[in-house]
């Protein structure tokens, strides 16, 4: 067995300058030789869409690309709030854990909110937005992964918000990228 530490959803929060990571450590097998090297790869944050724009609600689509194959990427998060803190407290920070479940963090930071199972009637919700898990729609084909995620913003929840991204692989995580803007109105 092998011990590493890899991004995970159900971690501690560390807090490295203005980056926010959830890390944990496991325990995992060791990967065979073959496609070893794409396996030790981080996985890589492609095309946020929109760019920008304005509204109440959004589907915001996320790309990531992994090069042992798009089911390489274990987990996604997407954090929305004007700035980045140690804790994400106050954000929008929605998880897609495994490709299988949404959730949403906790308003103080804390800790993650129940997941859902994608593609259930259920809803992740926080006092900062909402995902409804009906709605989202994750798609793989060969080494890319697209994932949608219908976010309806809070009332109270407006402003400029800039639009973070972090995806993680078997062993490393691409990092924070900050890739699109949204206005709450």
């Amino acid at each position: 067995m092998v011990s590493f530490c890899g991004f995970r959803r159900a971690g501690i929060l560390v807090s490295v300058g203005a980056v926010v990571l959830t890390c944990g450590c496991h325990q995992a097998s060791e990967q065979p030789e073959a496609g070893s090297q794409a396996i030790e790869a981080a996985p890589q944050i492609g095309a946020v869409s929109p760019m920008s724009g304005e509204g109440r609600s959004q589907a915001f689509r996320v790309v990531a690309s992994h090069p042992g194959g798009a089911t390489a990427i274990n987990d996604l998060q997407v954090l929305i709030d004007e700035k980045m803190t140690p804790t994400g407290s106050g954000a929008c920070w929605i998880d897609v854990n495994s490709l299988r479940s949404v959730a949403v963090r906790k308003e103080d930071g804390s800790d993650w909110l129940p997941s859902v199972r994608i593609g259930s009637a259920d809803t992740a919700v926080n006092s900062k937005c909402s995902i409804h898990a009906g709605g989202v729609k994750v798609e793989t084909k060969g080494t890319e992964l697209s994932v949608t995620l219908p976010v309806t913003f809070a009332a109270a929840f407006k402003g400029a918000k800039k639009v973070w991204v972090v995806a993680s692989g078997p062993r490393k995580h691409s990092g924070w990228q900050e890739r699109s803007t949204w206005t709450v109105n």
